[in-house]
């Protein structure tokens, strides 16, 4: 009942030199504080002798991010593939199956590999803060977090293909976790090895699946995660 504004939320997204992404946002708080951190009930531009404000930003993150990839083998391939995925996206979809199907092509890079692109690279840093409770609940500390992300993939011959994904805290300068994969191209077929030797949850599995979409659901898994 008393705070009647919710937090205002800041998004801005641009490209540079067409190949490098940026995305950022902001939450900002329209109510001020108290020495300790915890907020009032008086909005930011009604506070008597302090000028017009806002409010305070109480967390935000930005994200910079670039990929580089060979040309198509066979440019009318990759066409078809875009107007394929084109018309995947049209399909309607609840934000939970979106997150899940990032999920697993994220778990699963193999089963996706793309033979008609010999190599490619993708590379992203972000940067996150927020403002959390103090243990001792004496106020607010802003605590902060980075990462650097790096994904590639490469044809070793025309039909094996070998990719790598790694996920590296900067903050702490240590590697999250690391997934490597294998792929065959089959035919109409295909077969994956992905493996996760680096992380909290570590794993791997096999899978033999059909190339047509409509099939994907008709596969072979064999798979094992340890914690």
């Amino acid at each position: 009942d008393s705070f009647k504004l919710s937090p205002i939320s800041i998004y801005l997204r641009s490209t540079l030199f067409g190949n490098i992404n940026i995305t950022g946002g902001a939450i900002l708080d329209p109510y001020i504080t108290d020495t300790f951190g915890f907020r009032r009930n008086i909005l930011a531009w009604q506070q008597p002798g302090k000028g017009f404000s806002l409010g305070k930003i109480s967390g935000g993150n930005i994200a910079i991010s670039t990929s580089f990839k060979s040309k198509p083998k066979d440019s009318k391939e990759a066409q078809d593939e875009k107007v394929k995925q084109q018309n995947n996206n049209l399909m309607p979809m609840t934000l939970e199956e979106q997150q899940s199907q990032l999920n697993y092509v994220r778990n699963n890079p193999g089963e996706f590999a793309d033979f008609n692109i010999a190599w490619s690279l993708n590379i992203s840093y972000s940067l996150n803060f927020s403002k959390v409770l103090r243990p001792d609940y004496k106020g607010f500390t802003t605590i902060y977090g980075s990462s650097l992300t790096m994904q590639g993939d490469f044809n070793m011959t025309e039909n094996w293909k070998v990719g790598f994904t790694c996920y590296y805290d900067v903050k702490n300068l240590a590697i999250q976790s690391l997934t490597t994969f294998l792929s065959r191209n089959m035919h109409c077929w295909q077969m994956s090895i992905n493996i996760t030797p680096v992380g909290p949850w570590r794993s791997f599995n096999i899978t033999l699946s059909p190339k047509a979409g409509i099939l994907r659901d008709l596969k072979v898994n064999r798979n094992r995660s340890f914690q």
